[in-house]
């Protein structure tokens, strides 16, 4: 908010118009979420200010303050959930420090991506594919080669999203089973 975000010649800038609009709307937010950070808000909310002088139409029959309010707002609620994603993320645990400790200590169950990752699964990995039904292949292969979502999915199989999330579910179930099975050597090929 140091900047001074002019409106033209001869006329007050943004910060002087609208910063203490920013603040309110900052306080009125902290005090709805306590663990919200003041300064980075105040920060949001000076984007969402830009972005709402950029994108004003006044053709709409809404005025600016209504108009920016809502940006602004909106600016501050998406930057703590980019920033909160983001913090989660790096504050709950290193994921590799707790698989190389689990390993270490012989705790750590064989999951199916670390089975993977070893050379002489590949072909247990093909001969536990082959024993899928139809249908749960087809929605792997189009999860994991044609990169689709379980939408995607659904529109191409005519089945409810729902039922291709558990299709995958039931699949890669069998899938961690069979990979784990054929790791304990109670697999044959």
């Amino acid at each position: 908010m140091s900047e001074e975000l002019s409106l033209g010649a001869g006329q007050p800038s943004l910060t002087v118009l609208y910063g203490g609009w920013i603040k309110r709307i900052a306080l009125l937010l902290k005090i709805r979420m306590p663990w919200a950070d003041l300064d980075e808000l105040l920060q949001w909310g000076a984007i969402g200010m830009l972005e709402a002088v950029n994108r004003f139409d006044a053709s709409h029959g809404v005025s600016f303050q209504a108009f920016a309010a809502r940006r602004i707002r909106g600016a501050m609620i998406d930057g703590m959930r980019r920033d909160g994603a983001l913090r989660r993320g790096e504050s709950i645990f290193d994921t590799d420090a707790v698989d190389t400790a689990a390993f270490a200590n012989g705790t750590s169950p064989d999951d199916p991506l670390a089975l993977l990752q070893r050379a002489d699964n590949r072909g247990h990995l093909t001969a536990a594919l082959k024993h899928l039904p139809p249908l749960e292949f087809r929605v792997l292969a189009l999860h994991f080669y044609d990169d689709m979502n379980n939408r995607e999915i659904a529109a191409i199989l005519n089945i409810s999203e729902g039922y291709a999330s558990r299709i995958r579910k039931r699949a890669l179930l069998s899938l961690a089973i069979a990979l784990n099975a054929a790791h304990k050597g109670d697999l044959v090929r």
